[in-house]
């Protein structure tokens, strides 16, 4: 299947209305997905595919709140610029965006490496983050976030030659807690993200980036975030494992962790009901 008949597919299964829309962050044409009213909610995926990661976060959340899922400059189906692809080069963009969409204030999520430059936004225009939520996040300062070497090896031989068998077999071993809870919506992820890939700079984000983007942020640096933070986590989660939410939710002022049991790396794909519940409710009442 094409990557527009793949991502039409999962559109639908985010179960209400999504608008497809773009957007020109300054020089960069931005796609992203539009739900719902209310107060806005930034949802910034991980390395690879795009805003359709959230498809199981996007439907419940804009029940209440005006959901906005962009894929990040150099994913998706968003423009893929020879760039640094570093935390500063993301933030640019990022603030181009809100700043595109009007936007002044913003409740940010971020998961993995949109975590990473969620935390980077949030330090650098605190006062355009309400709250701020952290999936699994990475860049959480020097507490031990050492992806293991082995999902490092095999990350690149997927960007190197991207296959049906490779990224189910990271999608079972690294990102999941529990092989068995693969499902037809998380295959289909899988799919669009090896469509992403092989786009005309498809690759850029990873080789150009370098890995940059996921770096630790320096305690001190981390210790100057006041927003209100939730930190939510996969307790068994074997890339960024929980002990290091725990050190960093000390570290950050304002700042809790809540544990999805039975969960890895993709919590929010995992165990949906779960994270949704978790996020309404530090969204609602903090």
């Amino acid at each position: 299947m094409s990557e527009v008949t793949i991502l039409n597919s999962l559109i639908t299964r985010i179960g209400v209305l999504s608008e497809k829309r773009t957007v020109y962050a300054g020089p960069v044409k931005t796609s992203y997905l539009a739900s719902g009213s209310g107060n806005p909610v930034l949802l910034l995926h991980g390395a690879g595919k795009g805003g359709i990661q959230w498809y199981t976060v996007i439907g419940p959340l804009s029940r209440e709140f005006s959901v906005i899922a962009p894929d990040i400059v150099g994913y998706g189906e968003s423009d893929k610029p020879s760039a640094s692809y570093d935390r500063e080069f993301f933030v640019n963009w990022l603030c181009e965006f809100v700043d595109a969409l009007n936007l002044d204030r913003i409740d940010l999520v971020g998961t993995s490496q949109g975590g990473a430059i969620a935390l980077q936004f949030a330090l650098e225009n605190p006062e355009r983050v309400s709250r701020l939520v952290l999936v699994n996040s990475a860049g959480l300062g020097e507490v031990a976030q050492n992806v293991p070497v082995a999902v490092k090896l095999r990350m690149m031989w997927h960007e190197l030659f991207p296959s049906s068998a490779s990224s189910e077999w990271f999608l079972r071993r690294h990102a999941l807690f529990n092989a068995e809870n693969v499902d037809q919506g998380m295959l289909e992820l899988e799919e669009y993200g090896r469509a992403v890939l092989r786009m005309p700079g498809g690759r850029r984000a990873f080789w150009q980036g370098r890995g940059r983007a996921v770096e630790a942020m320096p305690v001190d640096q981390l210790k100057r975030i006041m927003n209100p933070t939730l930190l939510i986590w996969g307790e068994e989660d074997c890339t960024f494992p929980l002990s290091s939410a725990v050190v960093a939710s000390e570290l950050l002022s304002n700042a809790r962790v809540e544990v999805i049991s039975k969960a890895g790396h993709i919590c929010f794909l995992e165990r949906p009901t779960e994270f949704n519940q978790t996020l309404r409710e530090f969204l609602i009442h903090g």
